[in-house]
């Protein structure tokens, strides 16, 4: 087992750890809001987890910098850009302002030998396949590669001006099949996973090792034993945190999700504090039995894709996910939320309320607080 494993292991606490006093500049009662989050993640919250940012009075709201930003370098402009948008928002309930640090969705990948191109005028990268020969590939945790130094500068650059002030959520760790698609190739992993199968599993298991090595790394690179770590949707954990996924089990069957997928996102799964899996589009739907087996699971953020999906009534789904015993990730205003709220077993739901003042957030966490009271006692995990 190699350090960065072994320190990777010893963040994980299950929300147990005490971290010495933190605050934080733009979200006064952090201290309140990381408990919650606790509490949340070990089935001990009495409502659910309420997300609101708002408009601060009496000041030109700025926008948040878009997603993908510092991939050329040229950090102190964001920097800037962030800390006004932090300073002209209300972060509420259990909000915390951060910023998304991630420079392409295959982010992963390119710590991992990809090179990352982009068009013009689009801000986000995709990985360039770098792999030809599955069975001989060696992957690998680059330290020294373009992607990871200048993850660590900006990091760094961040951690400078924003300790204190907001908190920094590391990439994606898209890791699994997506990882060795962006590596290799959609179409060549197709072709691998009936060919070759053991080249697969083999290069799975490389790519596995790395996302322990990488999810210490960036434990250490944002100090996540003084400040806890959050993910791309805002959610915290005392320890790491971050969204399994894999969306490249969209294109494959049942049976290949449990040989190929389900083994590595279970290892990832249990590196993590708190777990919210992302299940995009509705090829990925057939899986969510074999997904809700897996103990380390904890709730669900469904994304129904581009198209007709997105005008669905997915009330069904949501039903099944609650069914299943797990938790989920929804929006709504204060009437729906509570209505959902009221509904499902789980416990382990957090929403994003959509709100126009503080008093309209206080009185949605009190309208849950009340809800509670019917509700089955259900944990999140």
């Amino acid at each position: 087992m190699t350090q960065d494993v072994e320190i990777a292991k010893s963040l994980i606490t299950n929300g147990k750890r005490v971290n010495e006093t933190m605050e934080l500049e733009y979200k006064p009662d952090f201290e309140a809001a990381a408990t919650q989050w606790a509490k949340f993640w070990q089935g001990q919250n009495t409502r659910p987890m309420v997300q609101a940012v708002l408009d601060r009075p009496g000041m030109t709201p700025i926008e948040k910098p878009p997603y993908a930003s510092g991939s050329t370098g040229d950090f102190a402009p964001i920097i800037d850009q962030l800390l006004g948008w932090a300073r002209s928002h209300q972060f509420l309930g259990e909000a915390i302002p951060f910023f998304y640090l991630e420079f392409a969705a295959d982010h992963f990948a390119a710590l991992l030998g990809a090179d990352l191109e982009f068009a013009p005028g689009d801000p986000a990268g995709w990985a360039v396949p770098c792999i030809n020969d599955l069975a001989a590939a060696d992957i690998h945790f680059d330290r020294e590669g373009k992607w990871w130094k200048r993850t660590v500068a900006f990091a760094q650059a961040l951690r400078a001006r924003c300790d204190g002030k907001l908190l920094i959520a590391s990439n994606t760790l898209c890791s699994n099949l997506d990882a060795l698609a962006a590596l290799y190739g959609s179409q060549n992993l197709l072709m691998a996973m009936v060919e070759d199968p053991d080249a697969v599993h083999r290069a799975l298991a490389q790519i596995d090792a790395a996302h322990a090595e990488v999810l210490a790394a960036l434990g250490e690179l944002l100090d996540y034993k003084r400040w806890g770590s959050i993910n791309r949707h805002g959610m915290y954990a005392r320890g790491p945190i971050n969204v399994p996924q894999c969306d490249f089990s969209c294109m494959i069957s049942q049976d290949m999700f449990r040989q190929f997928a389900l083994p590595y996102l279970r290892n990832e799964m249990r590196r993590y504090d708190g777990v919210e899996y992302h299940l995009d589009g509705p090829d990925a739907i057939r899986h969510l039995e074999a997904l809700c087996e897996t103990e380390e699971l904890d709730l669900i953020q469904w994304v129904a894709g581009a198209g007709a999906g997105e005008t669905r009534d997915w009330t069904g789904l949501y039903d099944r996910i609650d069914v299943l015993g797990k938790g989920q990730r929804r929006g709504g205003n204060t009437r729906e939320i509570v209505q959902i709220w009221q509904k499902y077993q789980s416990r382990g739901i957090c929403f994003g309320l959509e709100a126009s003042s503080p008093a309209e957030v206080e009185d949605c966490l009190v309208a849950l607080e009340a809800a509670t009271t019917a509700k089955p006692g259900a944990g999140a995990r």
